[in-house]
């Protein structure tokens, strides 16, 4: 090339880095520039919403199909046809006798409806959904163990597991993958199968430290059946060492950098280390439970896995490169797919990445096209054909989530951006619309998976905003640039990671505000108000306009002064004034009676259990009432000491109580009374070790105080109880041992006499005081800690000596100090923890 080719090159490469410049300053000082309040707002151009037929056909083809058998797919699929035929001959004909012409679109829709459900039906079919062998069956029914060849379809997932339904709960490495059953031994035959299942096995019977997807393996193994309609209709738990069939398969390349930069992350501070992984590939494995649980309750969540927005800002980061270099805008969209193709090759080949692509997609072939009101169309079409190519899809919360974001930054964003930009600049004006339309969008499903919402989710969002394109980008481009030239990898991981630190220390520290994870109202009603929520918006912005005639803009006035009050519903907690959910769907409540202790147990039909009282009644009364106990089988009073029983007048009054159980030290002193509603008050006993009873679901066992044990004050005179509760699905009851102030010295008594042992749920002794000991951690090892204790108390509980037993036993910590009152749960799997903040007073 001579020079003045290069001269020209130079030139041209100047010019347009000085255009960028113009370009960016244009949209800097746009961003930063506020529309007149007295401007008239732009009459919003139509959406096209004719794809909406086809969308409804296939998601509700989507959920039904997963739960017919092949014979019932089949049907349905050659009646759709049928329909969508008739619907189709219709359309072509060029007169519709008496209705007329102007009836043609009302062929339309049934034809898009019943074709697109037809496709997803075929798809069922071919893909063999609605036929299980009958020896899979069998084996389920039964319970009898079956010997079964199959192949890994993912790669494992390590977790750390407890069995707590053997005799033997220690701690150990447990794997869950997909896989596909290849052939199954009945009769002493192998049979050909081909359907997908979950299996599950514990580290010690793999014959490798991970087995990379793709491999063969021959196990015995147990059989359960999942939920119908599951991808993977059976659950496989092995029950004798995994035999490898064949050599392990060799981890492929990009398997291999992704492996590369996990060990490239681990230098960095945490919980940047934890967190960068999942904000570029989707890898959580390094962060633990409590991390997650921050990020949930902060509303952060979805950063840690990969979405349509890093797929936007991926391509959005090449065709920028593009630009700036001069490329035509035909090159620059090919590049920028191609870059996507290569994102989603290093990220993994599967449903929620091909989901996350396409959806990112979107947004980026909008702009580029310059059709941005084309966003709900090419929305509705990737819908259709992503449950075509995997119908399971339309039943996972992580696509309904993606699907109703993207609709509501398309529906509600740009609307509601435009009001806001009346009162701020226009940046701070997009960054509120967009996170608020996909929190409203996405309500309907979250408060479905767990009844309740994170407060400061938008403003968190806008925090972060900002981090996440360095990160997306310098993480992504130091994944195969650490394969290549080590150091520069290593300067891009140190890059992405430092803000991804600042994003998980963010996160960490809203999800501690007060009242940080909101209550709502559980099941239909919960659901139904969500719906209401984002419909009313829709109206109030005027995307859904039920107006008609003069009274429109007084229809919409008012429809808007709803749907703000709605909105100031959930940006203020006024749902602490929505009930927690009925007696029936919890199992413990860790009342915040601020410095005291305060504690429900659930007995089902026999009422509730009240462990301790608080100092004040009118606090454990306000919690009773909230949880709506009418009727309290037993009261237990652990020790007589001001903050545990001061408040037991407050749990009479307003009901019935069956017993009064307590312990002290002075037996001089007068026992405990308590005036119950029934107008039959109770009489108290004293109890001591090897006292027992039980209540409806709840039986109890009480373990100290030892009779002679140690003694140093009343609080070694603490009742500590072991209940166990009874709830469906698991083999055996979960357990709560409740330990009142009993201090360290008594505490290790119990312990060295073996009368302490595992237990699901543990009431930290003494609020967390240091004198509570660091033995009991170990020995219970608890799923979950619950420390009841005041804010801003005066005698430093609890204790970093408390703390640190309890997270170097990896024990999850949920403190009435930060999270109120704290209710635990069981959802049919695992425990479940929801909390409101500080009670107000009644």
């Amino acid at each position: 090339m001579d020079s003045d080719a290069w001269a020209d090159r130079a030139a041209r490469s100047k010019r347009n880095l000085a255009h960028a410049q113009l370009r960016f300053a244009g949209r800097l000082r746009e961003s930063l520039a506020r529309s007149p309040k007295n401007e008239a707002e732009p009459e919003p151009g139509p959406i096209d919403m004719r794809g909406g037929w086809a969308m409804a056909g296939a998601w509700a083809a989507a959920l039904g199909g997963v739960r017919l058998d092949a014979a019932g797919q089949a049907a349905w699929a050659i009646g759709l046809w049928l329909a969508a035929g008739v619907a189709l001959l219709a359309l072509l004909r060029p007169r519709h006798g008496r209705i007329g012409s102007a009836a043609t679109p009302s062929f339309a829709a049934p034809a898009l409806c019943c074709a697109a459900a037809a496709l997803i039906f075929m798809q069922l079919l071919l893909a063999g959904a609605g036929t299980n062998p009958r020896a899979l069956h069998a084996a389920a029914a039964t319970g009898e163990p079956v010997r079964v060849q199959l192949e890994f379809t993912a790669t494992p997932r390590a977790g750390t597991a407890v069995n707590r339904f053997s005799e033997d709960p220690r701690e150990h490495t447990q794997y869950t993958v997909e896989a596909r059953v290849l052939r199954m031994a009945e009769h002493g035959s192998w049979l050909g199968a081909g359907v997908p299942v979950h299996l599950s096995y514990p580290a010690s019977r793999a014959p490798a430290a991970l087995l990379p997807a793709g491999s063969s393996l021959e196990v015995l193994a147990r059989v359960s059946a999942a939920e119908p309609g599951a991808r993977e209709p059976f659950w496989l738990n092995a029950v004798s060492d995994l035999l490898l069939v064949g050599a392990v398969r060799e981890p492929g390349v990009f398997e291999g950098l992704r492996s590369r930069f996990v060990q490239a992350c681990a230098v960095l501070p945490e919980p940047g280390g934890a967190l960068l992984p999942g904000m570029v590939f989707g890898d959580r494995s390094g962060a633990d439970e409590e991390l997650n649980d921050a990020m949930k309750v902060a509303g952060l969540s979805h950063l840690t896995a990969v979405s349509g927005a890093n797929c936007a800002i991926v391509m959005g980061f090449v065709a920028g490169a593009c630009r700036l270099a001069g490329a035509r805008r035909a090159p620059t969209l090919l590049l920028g797919l191609l870059a996507l193709s290569g994102f989603v090759l290093l990220v993994g080949y599967e449903p929620s990445v091909l989901r996350a692509a396409v959806m990112g997609s979107i947004a980026a072939v909008g702009v580029h096209s310059s059709r941005g009101r084309k966003a709900m169309a090419a929305l509705m079409l990737a819908v259709v054909l992503l449950l075509a190519y995997d119908p399971w899809l339309a039943g996972e919360p992580a696509f309904q989530l993606s699907a109703l974001a993207t609709a509501g930054i398309v529906l509600i964003g740009r609307p509601l951006a435009v009001r806001l930009n009346r009162w701020m600049p226009a940046l701070l004006a997009e960054g509120i619309a967009i996170a608020l339309a996909a929190q409203i969008a996405c309500l309907p499903v979250l408060v479905a998976l767990n009844p309740s919402f994170s407060l400061y989710s938008v403003p968190a969002n806008l925090v972060v905003a900002p981090f996440i394109p360095w990160i997306t980008v310098a993480g992504t481009l130091g994944v195969p640039v650490l394969a290549v030239f080590e150091p520069a990898g290593s300067a891009l991981v140190w890059l992405a990671g430092m803000p991804a630190t600042t994003v998980g220390l963010l996160g960490t520290w809203i999800a501690a505000l007060p009242g940080a994870l909101r209550p709502w109202p559980a099941g239909a009603a919960g659901v139904l108000l969500a719906w209401g929520i984002l419909l009313g918006t829709l109206v109030g912005i005027g995307q859904v306009d039920p107006a008609a005639g003069t009274w429109k803009s007084r229809a919409r006035l008012a429809a808007q002064g709803v749907v703000t009050g709605v909105l100031l519903g959930l940006l203020l907690p006024v749902t602490a004034l929505v009930p927690t959910p009925a007696v029936g769907d919890w199992l413990v409540v860790s009342c915040d009676v601020g410095q005291g202790d305060g504690m429900l147990v659930n007995a089902g039909e026999a009422g509730a259990l009240v462990i301790d009282t608080g100092r004040e009644p009118e606090q454990i009364d306000e919690c009773l009432r909230r949880m709506q106990v009418e009727h309290v089988a037993a009261v237990f009073i652990t020790h007589r000491h001001a903050d545990h029983d001061g408040g037991l007048e407050g749990v009479g009054p307003r009901r019935s109580v069956d017993a009064l159980y307590y312990s002290m030290a002075d037996s001089t002193q007068a026992p405990p009374a308590i005036e119950a509603a029934s107008g039959e008050d109770p009489r108290a006993e004293q109890l001591g070790s090897g006292a027992t009873g039980g209540a409806g679901a709840v039986s109890w066992r009480v373990l100290g105080p030892l009779p002679g044990g140690v003694f140093t004050d009343e609080n070694d005179a603490s009742l500590v109880i072991r209940f166990e509760i009874q709830v469906p699905g698991p083999a055996r009851p979960i357990s709560l041992l409740a330990t009142g102030d009993m201090q360290e010295e008594a505490m290790d008594q119990l312990i060295g006499k073996g009368l302490v042992g595992q237990a699901d749920i543990l009431k930290v002794a003494h609020h967390g005081a240091a004198n509570g000991g660091t033995r009991t951690a170990p020995v219970v090892h608890p799923s979950l800690a619950l420390i009841s204790v005041g804010a801003g108390n005066t005698y430093g509980h609890p204790s970093e000596t408390a703390l640190r037993a309890l997270e170097e036993n990896q024990v999850t910590v949920l403190r009435t100090d930060q999270r109120g009152t704290i209710v635990v749960g069981w959802n049919g799997q695992g425990l479940q923890v929801t909390s409101w903040g500080p009670d107000p007073p009644p």
